[in-house]
């Protein structure tokens, strides 16, 4: 069976992937992780805190998840400017959070308490002052372990702060994409009582490969519309390929029809989705105008 992905309908299949926890053991005498805590993909950041005394190292996990599809994984501190994170997939290390200068000796301005923590993960990663560290992890099982080495910052004349403190996600990961609804054509105009079809570019650029997208999971509109022709064909295929907006780059151009798209008198975007060989969600909208009566 063809795997279809809609854009609409992401968001309802998130919950049907979920990631389960238990503890692997605490290798100072600090923190141990609750067994069995559940955190579902695309849900909430999951946020572990713990005092820890200096050079104090902890291992949590393992979070693990089965998906057809490839997933962001997030990790940062919240707390203390220099903590760094080992990040462990089937127990092969994989990558590290950055090591950051104390953010006494950075002197940040005080948008924070003393030291600069937060309890916002979005705000840690937007202000740069936190340790993290982005990884894409391609379709399949995985088991993640995370490894926390504390280095607290001291306080000027006081002791170091006896704080660590980790928030992580993982999200289903999807591409935006630039789409030409009628190339060539603007406005996109189109009649709903039309017998006939509409093409739809996908816009290849020096940052995205159009041939990298699986044509079987390509759908267009409300209607979900599939092409009309056979891209699996690689004569058909080859024949579709084309530069249509003159950029030096391939662009995909697929076609589907009017009657099956969905749309209705007052609709002004229209949503291509899809994805590529390697998992990764991929989703672009245009504009349309709805004409005739």
């Amino acid at each position: 069976m063809k795997k279809f992905i809609v854009l609409s309908i992401v968001l309802l299949m998130i919950a049907g992937f979920a990631i389960t926890s238990s503890a692997v053991g605490d290798q100072s005498g600090g923190m141990i992780f609750p067994l069995a805590a559940v955190m579902l993909l695309d849900g909430p950041w999951v946020i572990l805190d713990e005092a820890m005394d200096p050079g104090d190292l902890f291992t949590g996990g393992p979070w693990t998840w089965d998906s057809d599809f490839t997933v962001k994984f997030t990790i940062t501190d919240l707390y203390v400017v220099t903590d760094i994170f080992k990040v462990y997939d089937w127990s092969i290390f994989v990558i590290e959070t950055p090591y950051l200068p104390d953010w006494d000796v950075l002197m940040i301005p005080d948008p924070y308490d003393d030291p600069p923590w937060t309890d916002d993960p979005d705000t840690a990663l937007a202000s740069g002052y936190f340790s993290s560290a982005v990884l894409y992890l391609g379709p399949g099982s995985h088991s993640i372990t995370i490894e926390d080495i504390h280095i607290p910052p001291v306080s000027a004349g006081g002791n170091p702060f006896p704080d660590g403190t980790v928030a992580f996600k993982a999200e289903l990961y999807s591409l935006e994409v630039d789409i030409d609804i009628k190339p060539g054509s603007d406005p996109n105009s189109i009649n709903l009582k039309s017998k006939g079809v509409v093409p739809v570019a996908i816009l290849g650029s020096a940052i995205f490969d159009v041939t990298d997208v699986d044509v079987t999971t390509l759908m267009f509109g409300p209607g979900n519309a599939e092409p009309v022709h056979d891209l699996t064909d690689s004569i058909v295929y080859a024949d579709h390929l084309q530069d249509v907006n003159l950029d030096g780059y391939l662009d995909l151009v697929c076609h589907f029809k009017t009657q099956e798209l969905g749309l209705v008198a007052g609709s002004t975007e229209a949503t291509l989705s899809g994805e590529t060989y390697d998992g990764v969600i991929v989703y672009g909208t245009d504009s349309v105008n709805i004409v005739g009566k």
